[in-house]
Order: C-alpha cells, then sequence, then structure tokens
C-alpha cells in the first residue's frame, strides 16, 4: 500500500450534513467564515470544504484524496488537517455555503449598487481598483461612498456569515474574554483587525472586517489550541472595541514609555542630582571667585561669554557656506514619483495632534484629502483631547473621511503634544508614520517621496524631515520675520546638519519615520515641550540617520506678538531642556555623537538659547558705557577680548541679517530681503522669549503653552496652491 493511501486510511471522517425529516439538511460543524479561505471556484473544482479553523490547522473535508494541485493551494493558506466525508456530504455541504453550482453569486459591486452606491462611483472606484489594487470595500470606504457597516453588510450578504454591531452589542466583560485578549498583542488585534467577541467550550468566537483574510484565525486558533469562529462587524466597530480594551495600557506607555526604556534620556526630571550639585559648585565658585578678586573674575566670565558668542557666529558662517549648497538635501524627479505603483504602497500612518482648532478642521479634511496617496491606505488620527468639546464637538459634526480616526486622548498630565503623539502611535497601522499639526497643507506629493527616500536608503535612515513654510507670509512684518528665519532653519541649517552628518533637531511637524524604530527607541518624550529636537538627538545617538527631502508643508506663521511670545519662549525652554537631559553624562554622549555630533550638538542645541540670552545683556553694557562711562565697564573686556566684543557687535548684527537674506533668498521668498536689515528688532523679541523660557524652566518645565491658530483671514489652501505654483515656475 503507498503513503498517500495510507495516509488516506488514517484520515478521520467527519459528518458536516445531517437530515431532519421533512427539512431542509443543516449544517452542523462548518463554520462559514472558515469555508470563505478558499475561492468557492478553487472548492468545487478541487473538491474542498474548508469548515474550521482548530489550534493553527485549517480543517478541510474532501471526499477523495486531495491532489497536488489541491495540497499546494492550501499550503499557500498554512497547515492544514484533512478529513475524510461522503461524496453527498460534501456537495450538499458546498451547495450550502456556496450556493448552487449553477449560481453566480452576486459581486461586491452590484450589492453595493443595491444599497445605493451610484454607477458613476462604481466605475471610479473600479478603476481605482484595477490601478492601485486593494479591496473595493475599502475604497468605497475611504471615498466616503459606503459606511464601514455597510461593507460588512454586503460581506455577510456574499457569505452568509453574520454580523454583530459592537457599537450597539458591546460583548460583556468576562474572565474568559479577558484571558482570549491577553492571547495576542495590541498590534497583532490591530494589525488582523479582530477582536474577540464571545468563549466558549471549545470555542472562540471573533468579529472582523474581513473575511477572506486568514492569518489572524489562524494565529489565534494555534495559540489557544482550540477552534475559532468568526463574525464580520465593520471597521469602526473593530477600532472602538480596541481602544476601549487598550485605552488605560496606551495613557501608561504614552506617558512613561520613554522613561522605563530610557530614564536617563527622559524630561521628567529637569536636573538630576549630579546636575543640581554641579550647579551649586558652580555659583560657590563664582561667589568665591568674586569675593577674592571681583575685577578678574568678570573679567574671566566676560571673556568666556565673548569667546562663545564668537564661535556662534562662525558657526552661522559655516551654515551659509555650506546651507547655499545644493546637495544637501534629497531631490526627486517628478518622474521618480509618478512612476511608484499605488498598488505596492504600504500603509502610511498621519498622527495629527489638535487642541482648541474646531475653527481649522475644515481646512486639515481638505489638506488631507488632496495627498496623492490611496485613501484606503492613509490611516489618519486625530488626537483629540478628552476635555476638548468644542473641537471634538465640531470634529464629529464635520463628517470626517472613514480614513480619519478620532482618538480620544485623556487628559491626565502631562498635557502636552508628545503624550498625545505616544497615545496615538499606540494604535498606528502604518509601516511609516508622520506628523501634522491641525494647520499644516503638505505638499500632495509628500508621503511619496518620503516613501521613495527611505526605500533608497539603508535601514539606518530612521526619519525625513520634510521642509516647513508659510502660507500667510505678507500678513505683517511679525510673519515677514517669521518667515524669514523658518527659510534659514529649514534651508540652510538643518540641510548643513545632514550633509555633514550631525546631529538633527526635528521641526515639530512633517517628519517622517519607520514606525518601529520610533517605537524601539521609546518615541517621543512627554515631558520634553520640544519633544522633535530631543527626538532627532536620540535617533543620532542611537545610530540611527535623519535627512531633509525637498518637500514642502505650509503652516500658519504666528502674527500676534504675545501668541507669538508663547511659542517662541516654549521652543527655547524645550532646546535648554533637551541640552540638560542629554548632557547628564557628556563623556558618554561624546562617545554615542563622535567629537564632531558632540561640538554640534552644543552648538545647534545651546548655542541658539544662549545666543538671545546673551544678546540683551551685552547690549545693556554697550549702551551703558557709551552714556556713563562707568568703570567697571572696561575690567570686563581686556584687550584682546574687547576687539573680539566689537567684532561680534559688528561682524556678528551683519552675519545674523545676512543669515536672514541668504535663507529668505534660497526659499525664493525675494519680497523678505528688504527686512533682513531689521533682524535686531526681532533678536529683542528673541531674547524676551529666551528669559521667559530661562525663568519657566526653573518653574514649570514640563507647561506647554498652547499656540492658537486660525489668527489669519487667508484662505490656507488657495495660499499654499499659490506659494507651490510659484516654487515650481521658479
Amino acid at each position: 500500500m503507498s503513503e498517500i493511501s495510507q495516509r488516506w486510511d488514517a484520515t478521520p471522517w467527519i459528518t458536516l450534513i445531517s437530515y431532519v425529516s421533512g427539512s431542509k439538511p443543516l449544517i452542523e460543524t462548518v463554520d462559514r467564515s472558515a469555508a470563505f479561505a478558499v475561492s468557492r471556484e478553487d472548492a468545487r473544482t478541487h473538491g474542498l470544504l474548508p469548515f474550521a479553523w482548530d489550534s493553527g490547522n485549517l480543517c478541510v473535508a474532501v471526499a477523495e484524496p486531495p491532489s497536488l494541485q489541491a495540497r499546494l493551494l492550501l499550503d499557500r493558506i498554512g497547515p492544514v488537517k484533512w478529513y475524510r466525508t461522503t461524496a453527498i456530504d460534501l456537495v450538499l455541504a458546498q451547495r450550502e455555503i456556496y450556493g448552487d453550482l449553477s449560481d453566480r453569486p452576486a459581486p461586491f459591486g452590484e450589492l453595493a449598487r443595491q444599497r445605493g452606491l451610484s454607477q458613476e462611483a462604481l466605475d471610479e472606484l473600479l478603476r481605482m481598483q484595477q490601478n492601485q489594487g486593494g479591496l473595493l470595500g475599502s475604497l468605497a470606504t475611504a471615498h466616503q461612498h459606503l459606511t464601514s457597516w455597510d461593507v460588512a453588510e454586503i460581506l455577510s450578504a456574499q457569505t452568509g456569515i453574520p454580523t454583530q454591531n459592537l457599537l450597539q452589542d458591546s460583548p460583556a466583560a468576562s474572565p474568559e474574554l479577558l484571558n482570549v485578549w491577553h492571547l495576542l498583542t495590541e498590534k497583532e488585534w490591530r494589525d488582523y483587525e479582530m477582536v474577540p467577541v464571545a468563549v466558549g467550550p471549545d470555542t472562540i468566537t471573533v468579529a472582523l472586517t474581513n473575511p477572506f483574510d486568514t492569518p489572524g484565525r489562524r494565529k489565534l486558533s494555534l495559540v489557544a489550541k482550540t477552534r475559532v469562529k468568526a463574525v464580520l462587524t465593520g471597521h469602526r466597530d473593530i477600532l472602538a472595541r480596541l481602544d476601549q480594551q487598550y485605552r488605560a495600557n496606551n495613557l501608561v506607555l504614552s506617558r512613561t514609555l520613554l522613561l522605563h526604556r530610557r530614564p536617563d534620556d527622559s524630561a521628567t526630571q529637569t536636573l538630576t542630582k549630579s546636575q543640581k550639585w554641579a550647579g551649586v559648585a558652580l555659583v560657590v565658585a563664582l561667589i568665591a571667585a568674586l569675593i577674592f578678586d571681583r575685577d578678574v573674575a568678570l573679567s574671566v566670565v566676560s571673556s568666556l561669554f565673548v569667546l562663545i558668542y564668537a564661535l556662534l557666529v562662525v558657526h552661522r558662517l559655516w551654515i551659509i557656506r555650506k546651507g547655499t549648497l545644493t546637495t544637501n538635501e534629497l531631490r526627486f524627479a517628478r518622474e521618480e514619483v509618478e512612476n511608484l505603483s499605488d498598488s505596492d504602497l504600504p500603509i502610511y500612518t498621519i498622527l495629527i495632534p489638535a487642541r482648541d482648532e474646531a475653527n481649522v478642521l475644515n481646512v486639515l479634511t481638505e489638506a488631507l484629502s488632496r495627498l496623492d496617496y490611496p485613501k484606503d491606505r492613509l490611516d489618519v488620527k486625530l488626537l483629540l483631547e478628552e476635555d476638548d468639546v468644542e473641537t471634538i464637538a465640531a470634529a464629529r459634526r464635520a463628517k470626517l473621511p472613514s480614513f480619519m480616526e478620532i482618538t480620544i486622548v485623556p487628559p491626565e498630565e502631562p498635557r502636552t503634544k508628545p503624550k498625545a503623539l505616544n497615545f496615538g502611535l499606540q494604535r498606528a497601522r502604518g509601516e511609516f508614520v508622520t506628523i501634522y499639526d491641525a494647520e499644516d497643507i503638505p505638499e500632495p506629493s509628500q508621503l511619496k517621496k518620503a516613501l521613495l527616500a527611505f526605500r533608497q536608503s539603508d535601514d539606518t535612515l530612521a526619519c525625513v524631515q520634510a521642509k516647513l513654510s508659510y502660507f500667510n507670509i505678507e500678513q505683517n512684518l511679525l510673519t515677514r520675520w517669521f518667515t524669514a528665519e523658518y527659510s534659514v532653519w529649514f534651508n540652510l541649517l538643518l540641510p548643513s546638519l545632514h550633509a555633514a552628518s550631525l546631529p538633527i533637531p526635528l521641526g515639530g511637524t512633517s517628519n517622517h519615520f519607520r514606525t518601529e524604530v520610533l517605537r524601539n527607541i521609546g518615541a517621543w518624550d512627554p515631558y520634553n515641550v520640544t519633544e522633535d529636537a530631543d527626538l532627532g538627538i536620540r535617533l543620532n545617538k542611537s545610530g540611527y540617520r535623519t535627512a531633509v527631502m525637498d518637500s514642502y508643508t505650509y503652516e500658519e506663521a504666528n502674527s500676534e506678538f504675545v501668541n507669538w511670545v508663547r511659542q517662541r519662549s516654549r521652543w527655547i525652554k524645550g532646546y535648554l531642556q533637551t541640552w540638560l537631559v542629554h548632557m547628564r553624562h557628556p563623556v558618554q554622549l561624546h562617545r554615542q555623537l563622535g567629537a564632531r555630533g558632540f561640538w554640534g550638538f552644543q552648538l545647534a542645541i545651546l548655542g541658539t538659547p544662549i545666543m538671545f540670552i546673551l544678546n540683551p545683556l551685552y547690549w545693556l553694557i554697550t549702551s551703558l558705557w557709551f552714556m556713563t562711562n562707568w568703570g567697571l565697564i572696561p575690567h570686563l573686556f581686556p584687550p584682546g577680548i574687547y576687539y573680539l566684543g566689537m567684532l561680534n557687535l559688528l561682524a556678528g548684527n551683519f552675519v545674523f541679517a545676512y543669515l536672514n537674506a541668504v535663507g529668505a533668498a534660497k526659499d525664493g521668498h525675494w519680497s523678505l530681503v528688504p527686512y533682513a536689515i531689521l533682524t535686531p528688532l526681532y533678536w529683542t523679541m528673541m531674547s524676551l522669549a529666551s528669559w521667559k523660557a530661562l525663568l519657566q524652566l526653573m518653574t514649570r518645565p514640563s507647561h506647554w503653552e498652547k499656540t492658537h491658530h486660525g489668527l489669519t483671514d487667508w484662505n490656507p489652501v488657495t495660499a499654499a496652491d499659490h506659494r507651490e505654483s510659484a516654487e515650481i515656475s521658479a
């Protein structure tokens, strides 16, 4: 007897149909969701009937030994456990599950038409599916032609699998159900779009969105060592159930992930004990020096500050020279972007933290709808604080597209943007993730450009930073100054750091990450108020690279002075926070960043606030000297230091004004170049914000001062289109 015959003789029997007198035959053991692990056509052609998922195996009934083609077909699904049945049982069961052999089941599109989908919309969806792949139901919901519950009911009509509305009929909590949740990770439940809803003596029932997707049930049945059955539900139902289950855990992780993984990188505590003692020792030494010889002590301190300022001037000169090169950033030709196959694009998560932003939600929705990316592969999380009642109500009234999910963030401390981002990251389904602010208008092709950057680089490239600019540049003098400053930052400084392989302090938006890398390094620090700059440094410390790409996101420039001071002081406070955190172990930091990276970190992170903190002091000293000839002042500046200080005053002012002019010109903002001569006035404001930041660092280090948006009458999308068209023409 052959080995195949021996195996066939040992195959267990199963009865699929039982006859009840005078009635239609009833299926006893067939799980309809398992039956659709193969298509109707393949089941009939090869004489197959999958009827259950059990302990990681797909249980399949056959009346004859399975052919090689049948085995190969099922091998693609996973392990198979074969059962023998009679030919009549098999045929009757197939007819009950799949319909008569002469029947052609109604296609999804026809059933969707019966639910009100127009023929024109269906034709467009079919064209999309042909061009970019994906499921017709996902495309229909992404473009707001159907709801996720419509899709569930259509699939139920096709397959006979029952539906369960989890929003109205949420399963009762029980110890048995909780044990099932623990069998898979949160990420697995989310990736499989599946949740447990019932536990029986020998069966677990799960709700899912796609009855034809088998890995989730196979994995669950394997780890549970039991059978798994399925019911259908909507995508929104799954999200709501997952959020309910993992809310508390997500909150804990959003606050403590970095603290637990890398406590020395967390700004939970502004100063460590050793830093406090070092600060006390420095103050005591300075007081002692002043008592011993006041003039010498003041001269040494002043000389040190003048030298630091001179070094910062030289650093800015290097930025001008390096930043004007065209090889500092990643550029992609339009053909490269257009040649990307939509069918090959992964899910992309977009996190949008928003607080008190009800007035910009319509702009946000329009901006996201303009993205040149398949809508069924967008995973957008609109992160709203639970007590922000007005924005939540506005978001629910707005009838957001299905790819936008409202995620309610618990209002526990710290009330910061990075905590909200961490909360959203736990729910991210995308291979890549980016951050936009609520008022942002990204270039439509930005996601594809970031994807090209990742695909053309090795795995050490963890982040790609897009450039930021403003759509309301000409609103007033403050918006012009603000735009010139951003032009320097994103067109000169960051590209220069990228080209020199130095640590890059990220911007607060439009930075694109590999999702797993972001999770592995502890995500954002919820206690750091410039979580972006801090994250850029931690990426570099962990051996990853950041690149800058030539793609813009347009924002609203701050047009009100008080609002601007709140925003700017928060940034500067965060830079000081970041410096203190990463300088807890300077020798280790030097080893992690290398000598060039270490000193680049000092100049970029500490140098920026120090420069603006020192400015008013030296302006005051200079003014006092000219007005009073105060005798103490010459002791502050020994002859060599005096001339260096004068050079700082004259050349430094010119260099920083020239830097703004070059940055504005490189960004195509030629109308802003004349305003560069007024840069010292902007520095005065920066100094005010810097001193506020210094004081707040000592009193409220993790306090997040909210920047208000929607303060312009300009149409953001129209203005951004105008900007983008001007840049393409240039």
